[in-house]
């Protein structure tokens, strides 16, 4: 897409989501929760995946976690789903060109943010049912990596979720700017890799590491570690997402609004 078309397509597609979010909320919220669904169960096969490579032993096992999570992302961008990390980028652009009400903002990010969560909570009760990823022992990857979460200082998450978003974003805006889909499809790939491998912090795939490690009975795990985690993430993702991103390109293409 020419620098034109891609600061207006993502002005129009936030406005679109307005006309949605208050004339069909039901239909809001549904895709928000498959949303959150997606990145649950992508989430599953990428630690199962990391898992095997670990228990051989090879260095690089985290490798092919980080690589497989992209396919989450890309099935959310392609069927237009509402993820809460890009919809913060989409209504920030949206308010700055004036064609989204700050209320709108507000209420989208919070029904998003709840969408996202309830989709995540029902896809592991379904999962428990279908008997999780059974027994885990104490060194699996999913307890390493939330350990690692929920330890950190708050400081360190909310930079960590800065980061975050500003890739995830970019792997958003960028692919608009390329002709083709596999060409698109491979940066969103590449650049959800970036995040993910680099431990950066996603708020809602966040929210199902903590669902899958509660299902599996994770020792010293509790609501106030969880907090502490998600709290600063989502701020950090805010930032990233509405400043990193939307400010930042609104302020560089605003003038081909006019064109």
């Amino acid at each position: 897409m020419s620098t034109t078309s891609s600061l207006s397509y993502v002005v129009a597609e936030a406005a679109s989501k307005q006309v949605v979010l208050h004339q069909s909320p039901g239909r809001y919220l549904l895709s928000a929760g498959l949303a959150g669904a997606l990145i649950a169960v992508v989430l599953t096969v990428s630690l199962k995946l990391g898992q095997v490579f670990l228990a051989g032993g090879a260095a690089g096992y985290y490798i092919p976690t980080a690589g497989f999570f992209g396919v989450a992302l890309a099935s959310i961008i392609f069927c237009k789903l509402e993820l809460f990390t890009s919809n913060v980028m989409y209504f920030a652009v949206g308010a700055l060109s004036g064609r989204c009400r700050a209320c709108s903002l507000a209420r989208s990010w919070v029904m998003v943010y709840s969408g996202n969560l309830l989709g995540i909570l029902l896809f592991v009760h379904v999962y428990a049912g279908a008997g999780g990823m059974g027994v885990l022992p104490q060194d699996h990857l999913l307890f390493n990596v939330v350990a690692h979460k929920i330890h950190a200082t708050a400081g360190e998450i909310f930079w960590k979720g800065v980061l975050c978003n500003w890739i995830i974003c970019l792997a958003v805006w960028v692919p608009l700017r390329m002709t083709g889909d596999v060409a698109r499809l491979l940066m969103v790939l590449f650049l959800v890799f970036v995040f993910f491998f680099s431990g950066f912090e996603h708020s809602i795939a966040n929210m199902a590491f903590f669902a899958l490690a509660f299902l599996h009975a994770m020792p010293g795990l509790d609501a106030a570690g969880v907090l502490h985690n998600l709290i600063p993430a989502t701020l950090g993702n805010i930032a990233g997402g509405a400043l990193g991103v939307g400010l930042v390109v609104y302020l560089l293409e605003r003038h081909t609004l006019s064109e």
